[in-house]
């Protein structure tokens, strides 16, 4: 399974191929029933929303699932990280609101078998702050975040899609590192490309957070997408971002077998449907029109 998964992810490019080869733990792959990855609600501040972005980590987790042959996969939505670092809990709430309801319309819409829970259900309040005492670090985000993912391998999630990216110090892999570093090898990581802003000053950015609405494409939010991405066409930010929804919609069609249409129309189908009731409704299970969007171009090209 190890070289399955390694193949995966050498040839797919929502992952980091090359730069961030996978973590390897055959242990973890003979016992795991469950992939996961986790979605953070604040940095220094809550986030004011979900990137569309944060397709990366869904479609990949797929990916993985599949070629591993498991039943299922999860997405933790770390609220309880938030407030271990001070953010007030009334904005890590909304924010996490803001996170949860768009995956879960997503993930019912395109049919896939994840189950979506905040970090703050994961266990007993008391169970966790023991476990991370006894690691014995200060930064109680930090402690909480190996803590979880240790949780997570004991309830059979021994397998965790994270992203990389190369100019950020506080990526995924330097906590799968820490993890690594205290539990030995008992979790498998595989890491994907990391997000894009439409700031050219800061193109690249974590796939889930937003600190400047209008620097990101927004789920669960009524916008048209396509025209905020055109505001600016020459920027280099904006070809970056154009690039990664294209890879998004191929990553769909291989997954889905539905047809996206053009990437622009993919992009404008996706955050509607981020807005949709969940189960059923003929909105929610809308596909991506064919043809391209009035007044956008027909194609991303590079």
């Amino acid at each position: 399974m190890g070289e399955r998964l390694a193949s995966l992810a050498n040839r797919q490019e929502l992952f980091a191929r090359r730069q961030y080869e996978p973590v390897i733990s055959p242990q973890s792959l003979e016992s795991t029933t469950s992939v996961w990855f986790g979605v953070g609600v604040a940095a220094d501040d809550a986030s004011c929303g979900l990137p569309v972005d944060v397709l990366i980590l869904v479609l990949a987790q797929e990916m993985v699932r599949r070629q591993l042959g498991l039943a299922k996969s999860s997405i933790l939505i770390a609220d309880s990280n938030a407030c271990n670092a001070g953010v007030p809990r009334l904005d890590v709430h909304r924010a996490a609101s803001l996170a949860q309801a768009p995956l879960e319309a997503l993930v019912d819409r395109f049919g896939f078998p994840v189950e979506i829970r905040r970090s703050s259900s994961l266990a007993p309040a008391s169970e966790v702050e023991r476990k991370q005492q006894a690691l014995d670090i200060d930064n109680g985000y930090v402690a909480q975040q190996l803590v979880q993912t240790e949780i997570m391998r004991t309830r059979g999630a021994a397998v965790k899609v994270g992203w990389a990216l190369s100019a950020c110090t506080y990526d995924e892999t330097y906590f799968d590192r820490l993890y690594r570093n205290r539990f030995g090898d008992q979790v498998t990581f595989a890491y994907t490309i990391g997000g894009r802003t439409l700031n050219p000053q800061r193109p690249r950015a974590c796939p889930y957070l937003c600190r400047e609405p209008q620097d990101r494409l927004l789920l669960g939010i009524k916008e048209n997408a396509v025209r905020k991405l055109y505001s600016d066409a020459s920027s280099p930010a904006v070809r970056g971002y154009r690039r990664l929804i294209a890879k998004l919609a191929r990553a769909y069609h291989h997954l889905t077998g539905d047809d996206p249409g053009t990437p622009e129309s993919f992009l404008q189908f996706v955050v509607d449907a981020s807005t949709a009731p969940v189960s059923g409704s003929a909105t929610a299970k809308k596909k991506p029109a064919r043809e391209s969007l009035a007044g956008a171009p027909s194609s991303f090209a590079p």
